[in-house]
């Protein structure tokens, strides 16, 4: 149970942390920014799984 909460703790603070970069970008160029955004959303979800073991 321990893990599955660090997991879902790790995700919202990545899934933020993601949204922000996503934003920056929109600056910049619209488009990319949702590449960006994409590839950061789906990144958290298979670190954070790896960062979470490791803490837990």
């Amino acid at each position: 149970m321990k893990l599955i909460a660090v997991y879902v703790g790790i995700v919202i603070v990545g899934e933020f942390i993601a949204y922000g970069i996503g934003r920056a970008v929109e600056n910049f160029s619209e488009p990319l920014s949702l590449t960006v955004f994409l590839a950061l959303f789906f990144s958290v979800f298979f670190f954070g799984w790896k960062l979470a073991v490791r803490v837990a």
